[in-house]
């Protein structure tokens, strides 16, 4: 039981609270770099009763994507100083003799829809995809302009120079699928080989790049607010366009059509982020990070699988993501021309 668990751990870092009770601990499906669990906390300050939500952000046993957490844990906090719409961070413990292993906690978002399918299907939504739509070019626009310096955000890793942006991330996912394929991937090994040959101009400036900014990872309330931008395990420094060929890769179309995010037509995705950043996106740079999305969640694909069969994990979902590198090699395939 997490519960009594987690109402310690509280009591070490609310010392001058009295009365702490932890209810309502279930864990939120998905998460398949980190555990996520919600819970509500009840407890007397100066004799006045408060209430919060909270999210507990927990290592796993075996993830698809080794990362740190006091990596996520800076960068939200650098975000939310930024002025972008993320969760408050609260704690950060490296002391897995509380709940087995590492975690973090933070803000809870109330009244908020995640889900791709809810967010693009259900009726009181659809209405405001515009409104979400325009939204999420702003914030991406406004994490790409974050003084990366001022909050000491170095540690992520700084690229040479703008022009090493592209090779920096196509040897960071090319060391990933070497360690961690089960069998010859020759559709990766050629979408490397056209990379390189095609790497994208240089940067226009080099900022924090989130790295999994898509549909399915920001909190949106029914009046069509985006209220948080989530998952930043993967946040490095390098160059912009890199979150816009993500945020257009197929994957995260989610209902079967041509819409990026399912969100707006490619024109409308590209304008929009153009006029938010005032950055021009030069489509042939953002097709090599197209191409390079596809390539990195297939690596990510591979972690997940390798972590199943070597019995690190039992999860179905890890044992179910290496049947889902043949889709992504066709999108490749499609991409680079072949």
């Amino acid at each position: 039981m997490l519960a009594p668990r987690i109402e310690a751990f509280l009591r070490s870092r609310l010392p001058e609270a009295a009365d702490i009770t932890v209810s309502g601990v279930y864990r939120i499906p998905g998460g398949a770099s980190r555990e996520t669990w919600s819970f509500d906390a009840a407890w007397r300050d100066n004799g006045a009763a408060v209430s919060r939500g909270f999210i507990l952000r927990r290592d796993p046993d075996a993830s698809v994507l080794e990362t740190e957490r006091d990596l996520e844990f800076r960068v939200i906090g650098a975000a939310h100083v930024s002025g972008i719409p993320v969760p408050e961070v609260y704690w950060l413990e490296e002391d897995a003799s509380w709940l087995d292993r590492s975690f973090f906690v933070m803000e809870r978002i109330e009244g908020c829809e995640t889900n791709p399918t809810k967010v693009l299907m259900d009726p009181g939504l659809f209405v405001h995809h515009g409104r979400i739509s325009g939204q999420l070019m702003e914030i991406l626009a406004r994490i790409h302009e974050i003084d990366w310096q001022g909050h000491d955000l170095g540690f992520l890793g700084v690229p040479a120079d703008e022009s090493a942006c592209g090779l920096m991330e196509i040897e960071r996912w090319e060391a990933i699928v070497d360690r961690e394929a089960l069998e010859p991937q020759p559709v990766l090994r050629a979408a490397f080989r056209w990379l390189r040959r095609h790497q994208p101009r240089p940067a226009q400036r080099i900022a924090l790049v989130h790295a999994d900014y898509r549909t399915g990872n920001f909190l949106c309330d029914p009046e069509g607010n985006v209220r948080g931008i989530l998952d930043w395990e993967m946040a490095h420094l390098g160059d912009p366009l890199e979150d816009v060929g993500w945020f257009a890769i197929r994957p995260w179309r989610w209902l079967g059509n041509e819409l990026v995010g399912g969100l707006m037509e490619r024109t409308d995705f590209i304008a929009r982020y153009e006029a938010a950043s005032g950055l021009p996106a030069d489509l042939e740079s953002v097709r090599f990070w197209e191409v390079l999305g596809n390539v990195k969640l297939a690596a990510i694909f591979l972690t997940g699988a390798r972590s199943f069969t070597e019995g690190r994990t039992r999860a179905p979902m890890m044992a179910f993501l290496g049947r889902n590198v043949a889709r992504l090699e066709l999108e490749i395939m499609d991409l680079i021309g072949v």
